[in-house]
């Protein structure tokens, strides 16, 4: 369980480090037309990097207070 958790907040890290090395892969293009703003499209990179802060966060919390016990 501890690498696991281990090993989710590196891919974390990783991404994170991403956003600063490679800002194009996550741009936020909002699409525009006639009549002015249509909406904003996330690339899917936003999605999977949402996603895994919020488990790696859950598993990290729960890993730390089971070795606080």
């Amino acid at each position: 369980m501890k690498n696991i958790v281990l090993a989710m907040n590196a891919i974390v890290l990783i991404l994170t480090l991403s956003i600063v090395i490679l800002p194009k892969l996550w741009m936020v293009s909002v699409v525009g037309g006639a009549d002015g703003l249509k909406g904003i499209s996330f690339p899917i990179i936003w999605t999977v990097y949402a996603v895994t802060v919020f488990i790696t966060a859950g598993f990290t919390f729960s890993w730390l207070v089971k070795s606080g016990r």
